[in-house]
């Protein structure tokens, strides 16, 4: 049994060979496969191009992305200072009006 799988196999193996043979002497059959080989590597280099050029394009706009956040970051904590500075002065306007009442009162 186990010979006539293995013979089996030996012959496919055979079969394979010459078909393989047939098809690398056909010069036509090599000559298309350099074709596509050549158009192959140009595609790949194209691709290769392209991804680097998106990814050199991708980290531009990721360090946009990054100071715009960096200055609304800013602008935000000047405007909660701006803010504080307004209430505290609102604070000091109220306290020198009680303080000028007071000083009325006490005339």
């Amino acid at each position: 049994m186990e010979d006539s799988s293995t013979k089996i196999d030996v012959e496919k193996l055979i079969s394979y060979s010459d078909d393989l043979v047939r098809v690398l002497k056909d010069k036509r059959d090599i000559h298309s496969f350099s074709q596509c080989l050549d158009h192959f590597n140009s595609l790949s280099s194209s691709c290769n191009a392209d991804f680097n050029e998106v990814q050199a394009l991708l980290q531009d706009y990721q360090k946009k992305i990054e100071e715009c956040k960096q200055k609304t970051e800013q602008a935000r904590s000047e405007i909660s200072a701006d803010a504080e500075l307004d209430l505290l002065q609102g604070e000091l306007e109220e306290e020198l009006k009680k303080e000028q009442f007071l000083e009325e009162e006490l005339r």
